[in-house]
């Protein structure tokens, strides 16, 4: 939504006034020009938040994240290879270091300038997002937080040689996510029960086996460490790990699950159990016609519909460029093939 408003990552990275004023102007974008029904359910929703994507984790844990001129951040090369950097890691102060401490300060000068930015819905009351902004209080999950601090290659490798040293590295990591969660809830004075949504993209790539194992105590600690809804998302082919979400974690809701993932098998474990968003193919959003689109998501609503809870969307981020009028084909279908009787 950045480039679609004409204005610079690096500017919108670089201010929290110009990151306050870009998301409201990209949501007012959204209502006008996006096909929903998601405001039925929710109402016509408008916030502000402190919005370092998927590197606030690891940028507080003393990786580099790079800020392209016209791109999102991304990580730099990790740096945890060895016991002494594990006990460097444990004495971090998460909290207040890296881009944590910058969207402390973000926030906070997001709500010095929200009267400059009312918001009013037809009919409505004038309000002001940038007065209660949220920090970003969900979590790229134990296992990804890992690898970004290790290195993709260098994680996956010593899962095999050294998973010790992987099961502590995942201890420390969860603590730390746990330790900054129950931050947010406290600085933001967040309802209870505590609501909870994160992803572990990474670990898709592990067995059954060594997810259990290796993973699943750190996910759970982290999951169970909040009594509310609990919205889990995970990219990619996910089939074989579908059951441990349902019995072991207990998700209420798999969001964006991947295109990759085998309908009738996710509705054999999950339909009627596991409220599903999902799971059209982005790049056939992107580059289909909305003819196709249509036609995708005929597939997927005749597959999981019947079961309930489910709700119709892409599997997963629309790639930058896509036509809006294959993403409004989405709504399309859904009103012509997603009707319940």
């Amino acid at each position: 939504m950045v480039p679609q408003l004409g204005i610079k990552f690096k500017d919108y990275y670089n201010d929290p006034e110009v990151m306050l004023r870009t998301q409201l102007l990209a949501q007012k974008w959204l209502l006008e020009n996006i096909r929903t029904d998601a405001y039925a359910i929710t109402g016509a929703w408008t916030g502000a938040w402190t919005d370092f994507q998927n590197t606030f984790e690891a940028g507080s844990l003393g990786c580099e994240v790079v800020f392209p001129e016209n791109d999102i951040p991304w990580v730099g090369e990790g740096w945890v290879k060895n016991d002494n950097d594990l006990k460097k890691l444990e004495k971090m102060d998460f909290i207040h270091s890296g881009l944590n401490k910058k969207q402390i300060e973000y926030r906070r000068k997001m709500m010095e300038v929200a009267e400059k930015y009312p918001v009013k819905f037809q009919d409505g009351e004038v309000f002001y997002p940038g007065e209660k902004p949220n920090l970003t209080h969900t979590s790229d999950g134990p296992f990804g937080v890992a690898g970004d601090l290790m290195g993709v290659t260098n994680i996956f490798t010593a899962v095999y040689e050294k998973p010790d040293f992987v099961r502590e590295l995942l201890r420390i990591v969860t603590d730390k996510l746990i330790e900054y969660l129950d931050f947010c809830w406290e600085e933001e004075n967040l309802a209870e029960p505590k609501d909870f949504a994160w992803t572990d993209d990474l670990a898709v790539s592990l067995s059954e086996d060594i997810y259990r194992d290796l993973v699943l105590p750190f996910e759970k600690k982290l999951r169970f460490q909040f009594d509310g809804w609990a919205s889990f998302h995970m990219c990619g082919k996910s089939d074989h790990l579908l059951e441990t979400f349902v019995n072991d974690l207990k998700i209420h809701e798999l969001q964006g699950f991947g295109y990759q993932v085998n309908l009738d098998y996710i509705a054999s474990v999950m339909g009627g159990k596991v409220v599903l968003v999902g799971n059209v193919d982005p790049m056939l959003i992107h580059a289909g016609a909305p003819e196709d689109v249509k036609r995708a998501c005929r597939i997927v609503i005749e597959k999981l519909a019947p079961y309930r809870g489910f709700i119709l969307q892409d599997g997963n981020n629309i790639p930058p460029g896509t036509p809006v009028e294959n993403i409004n084909a989405m709504m399309e279908a859904a009103t012509q093939y997603g009707q319940y009787s």
